[in-house]
């Protein structure tokens, strides 16, 4: 493969690179973005829960219901753009490790970092809080059948 290329199309590494490293940042962005909707929408509903007195009527019911949707959608959201963000991390270091053999490790962004499956990270800490968020709105509804 002549240097300088990818392929079959000649694409330079580095314009592979940042075409990688504008994706990742778009979806890293959204990401971003559904947290903060996350949060001010949940705001509100909490706020709207908050203001009414609970006794088990149907419009708790709604909120609690509203509550456990909206969670439960950032959850999903937050997973498929955790899945793509992962995609492209893998590109990049494979780009990485082809292209930048001559390079220091220390420039090597994306293979020096090594996400732990097992330990708590970023996007285990924010699914959870989306899971946790959905069970209150679950436990909302159960007990305002029970009140």
């Amino acid at each position: 493969m002549p240097a300088g290329s990818v392929g079959n199309n000649n694409v330079e590494p580095g314009e592979l690179l940042e075409l990688y490293w504008n994706y990742y940042a778009l979806h890293a962005e959204q990401r971003m973005k559904i947290l903060e909707l996350f949060i001010a929408i949940e705001t509100v509903l909490f706020g709207v829960f908050a203001s009414e007195i609970p006794g088990g009527s149907f419009s708790d019911r709604i909120i609690a219901l509203a509550i456990s949707a909206i969670a439960l959608l950032c959850f999903l959201l937050d997973k498929r753009t955790t899945n793509l963000l992962h995609q492209c991390r893998v590109a990049m270091r494979a780009l990485e490790n082809d292209y930048m053999s001559g390079y220091p490790d220390d420039f090597k962004l994306f293979s020096k970092v090594k996400h732990s499956e097992g330990k708590l990270n970023y996007s285990k800490i924010i699914r959870n809080i989306y899971l946790f968020v959905s069970l209150i709105g679950a436990v909302i509804i159960i007990i305002s059948f029970c009140v």
